[in-house]
């Protein structure tokens, strides 16, 4: 995040071709703001469902009892991770061979020709081009319709990191792009950015068929088991700094976990409409465009006033009085204890725990030991508890499931109106600026178990880190309206 001058601007440009008007809903009144996004389907969003499946820890990984795919696999060792490769394949041909007529006209599905297991420690071959040594990557070859994955590398990181179900998850990536050409969807001068994130989206479609439990080999968990898969996305982002324009991009992560989530809930015909335009509309990957964007906003008392001034000034039309920020921690009858920040109804206050905040915003990049994700998401860990100052204002409760989303869309729309990209395209609020990166650090908090940005007043969050960023994409895209409507007012 970034402090930056203050600038009047009175012309307002919209992100997309529909804009979603706040309109005050039971959250806000006096509003005139217009934000960006893709609005969602009419009624409310269940706090205790995944894109209408239950929202449920449970088992993720190889079904006991599964049947081992004989599919012929070039270069195999037979060893565990391409059994776990093969199977992956197998079960994705099988959910592609109904799935693609259905969504593609009646067209009928072909497996790929090729599949091919390498190990990137040893001495190399060429595939499709390609010389395997070092080469830790898993790839679809149009030219020779093979897909290939590094056995000794790629595939054993990946389950040590993510589990099992990120093999499977990087196989139906890749079966993605085969799909892409199969159906005629792709051509030459489309952007590498848009092939990704389809491939995303078909990866998302896929795994649904996954939860539903329609898999012969798989079994995903709507909960845990999801939020894995979809860390494995936010994991492989692209470099910081870097721009959705460049012809390698593959995207943020706030990119390609939204892009996953469109296939999830809607299926592959919804994968199949993205574009240039699609991609464009929501990305946050911009370039770093002026000096000072690589560095972080030190979490201090002095940038707390400066988050503070922000919160005021995004909130001021929903006529709540705005809570007293302190670093004092004092005890609040009738709701749990939180930290690093916590909300007082009583008193209308926040307190704040500088030094476990700052444990937050300190990420592993800036030290090994670290268990935080970066400057944003201790701020916004911050915003959280002020979101929740705003829903007591409106009446809503503060200590359900419901508000814990309600919190999510609400610091969502908060980081909404603070983008301001070199094309233009928005016009933010206020001095503070989220800066390039800074989303990605909240969906990676938002996909861990302790973080606030979608919890209640009592630090309790639903289970599935699914419902978790999608409640922050709904505020980001659609501003301030959703978060009551859809999430129980």
């Amino acid at each position: 995040m970034e402090a930056v001058s203050a600038r009047n601007r009175r012309r307002r440009r919209i992100i997309g071709t529909t804009t979603a008007v706040i309109t005050c809903a039971a959250l806000v009144a006096g509003c005139s703001q217009a934000v960006s996004g893709t609005p969602t389907t009419p009624g409310g969003f269940a706090t205790d469902t995944v894109a209408g499946l239950p929202a449920a820890n449970g088992p993720s990984g190889p079904k006991a009892g599964a049947p081992e795919s004989s599919l012929p696999v070039e270069g195999t060792d037979n060893g565990e991770m391409d059994k776990l490769a093969r199977n992956a394949v197998a079960d994705v041909d099988e959910f592609w061979a109904e799935e693609f007529p259905k969504a593609f006209g009646g067209k009928k599905f072909d497996p790929v020709k090729r599949l091919v297991s390498y190990d990137s420690e040893g001495p190399g071959a060429t595939v499709c081009g390609e010389n395997t040594a070092g080469l830790v990557n898993a790839f679809y070859c149009p030219t020779d319709d093979l897909i290939a994955w590094d056995r000794a590398g790629l595939l054993p990181q990946l389950e040590s990191s993510f589990g099992s179900m990120s093999v499977v998850a990087v196989i139906a990536h890749e079966m993605g792009h085969a799909i892409q050409h199969r159906a005629g969807i792709v051509s030459a001068n489309d952007p590498t950015i848009v092939l990704e994130q389809q491939a995303d989206c078909f990866t998302g479609a896929f795994f649904r068929h996954v939860a539903e439990d329609e898999s012969q080999y798989f079994e995903v968990s709507t909960g845990e088991g999801l939020n894995q898969v979809m860390g494995v996305l936010s994991s492989i982002r692209d470099p910081i700094g870097s721009d959705f324009k460049d012809t390698s991009a593959h995207g943020s992560s706030f990119d390609r976990v939204t892009a996953f989530q469109y296939g999830f809930s809607d299926g592959a015909k919804r994968c199949a409409d993205m574009d240039a335009a699609d991609v464009k509309q929501r990305t946050t990957q911009f370039e770093f465009w002026k000096q000072g964007q690589e560095s972080d906003l030190p979490i201090s008392q002095e940038n707390i006033d400066v988050v503070e001034k922000s919160l005021q000034e995004v909130f001021k039309d929903t006529g709540a009085e705005p809570p007293s920020i302190t670093t004092s921690q004092t005890a609040c009858s009738g709701v749990e204890a939180t930290t690093p920040a916590a909300y007082c109804p009583d008193t209308n206050t926040v307190s704040l725990n500088l030094e476990e905040l700052r444990k937050i915003g300190t990420p592993p990049a800036q030290d090994e030991a670290a268990t935080g994700y970066g400057d944003f998401a201790a701020y916004a860990q911050v915003a959280s508890r002020y979101a929740l100052s705003v829903q007591k204002a409106a009446g809503l409760s503060l200590d359900d499931e419901a508000a814990g989303l309600r919190t999510a869309c609400l610091v969502g729309s908060w980081s909404g109106l603070l983008i301001e990209d070199p094309i233009g395209q928005r016009n933010p609020v206020g001095k503070l600026r989220v800066a390039p990166g800074d989303i990605d650090e909240g969906v990676a908090a938002l996909l861990g178990e302790d973080s606030l940005i979608a919890a209640n007043v009592n630090g309790e969050q639903v289970p599935a880190g699914f419902a978790r960023v999608e409640a922050f994409r709904v505020g980001f895209q659609e501003g301030f309206a959703p978060c009551s409507a859809k999430y129980g007012g």
